[in-house]
């Protein structure tokens, strides 16, 4: 296990927005190099994380997106996790809410920073915040061939309900969706 003393789920600034693409950059490169190209990985990490379009999610009343924070014993911000030590994101959500569901499009944590039950928290930020907006369901979604992903969601209580497709650098890609009411 690591030294980590405190972690921190709080909504997404601007200020994260940095942080946030580069948990997405380490943790595609680290997850995905045997389900999409690596042109493709570069492609989606920045198109989906291009810092104004991050900005501007964070900013709308429909998204969400959740971040965590570790800190050592010392107080200073989790090296291991961060790469550089000013910035201790270490993971992510990214949702949307819509009506009486909340949908996480993406949880992720750093690869550096695994292990430590980080992920299974964003996702309870996550629902617990779907629930204070008035949702009575979760969905996620996963590409189905990342299988450490599907365990996730399988293991947090989520139940597999349907595959759809998704683009992803210009392919189609089957895409597993989860469900689970809160």
């Amino acid at each position: 296990m690591s030294h980590v003393a405190s972690v921190t789920y709080r909504e997404a600034t601007s200020d994260d927005v940095d942080a946030i693409h580069d948990v997405a950059r380490a943790t595609w490169e680290h997850d995905y190099p045997n389900v999409v190209n690596r042109e493709a990985v570069t492609e989606t990490v920045e198109e989906w994380y291009d810092p104004d379009r991050l900005r501007a999610d964070i900013q709308r009343g429909d998204a969400l997106v959740v971040v965590v924070e570790r800190r050592d014993r010392e107080g200073d911000a989790a090296d291991d996790a961060g790469g550089n030590g000013e910035c201790d994101v270490t993971g992510f959500v990214h949702a949307v809410v819509d009506g009486d569901r909340g949908t996480l499009l993406r949880a992720y944590v750093h690869p550096d920073a695994r292990g430590d039950g980080l992920g299974r928290g964003l996702v309870d930020a996550a629902l617990d915040a779907f629930r204070d907006r008035g949702c009575d369901r979760a969905e996620a979604m996963v590409l189905a061939r990342n299988d450490p992903g599907n365990a996730f969601y399988r293991k947090l209580g989520f139940e597999h309900v349907a595959t759809d497709s998704t683009i992803v650098g210009g392919d189609g890609y089957d895409e597993h969706v989860y469900l689970k009411y809160l």
